[in-house]
């Protein structure tokens, strides 16, 4: 973003950060959930397969639709910073890339944080 936001455009950041933030939390957890539930394929642990399918089910489902909310409040911030394509995939990848939303979500306050800051 090239200008200082105006009053009202820092509002609307403020708050599509706030939301960006919070479905990267969700997200990213759901996602790690999945992702460990995944030790149920390694060899040996066949009897986990049958445990956790009825558990791991529901939170996989659970989490392709907070996945699409995530796209939603990712594309929001996205246009609001006016930022580059790049920025938007990479954002995105947080939502299926186990870890990568909290480490985007902590660059991505950080950065917005101190554009907001300095708009002041």
């Amino acid at each position: 973003m090239s200008e200082a936001p105006s009053t009202t455009q820092a509002r609307r950041i403020a708050g599509a950060l706030a939301r960006y933030r919070i479905m990267a939390f969700v997200t990213g957890t759901l996602l790690m959930i999945v992702f460990v539930g995944l030790i149920r394929y390694i060899p040996g642990l066949d009897g986990l397969k049958e445990t956790l399918d009825p558990i791991l089910l529901p939170i996989a489902i659970l989490h392709g639709w907070v996945f699409i909310v995530y796209l939603a409040a990712v594309t929001h911030l996205w246009m609001l910073m006016r930022w580059g394509l790049g920025r938007l995939v990479y954002m995105a990848a947080g939502g299926v890339v186990p870890l990568l939303s909290f480490f985007a979500e902590r660059r991505v306050h950080a950065e917005v944080s101190a554009q907001l800051e300095e708009a002041k």
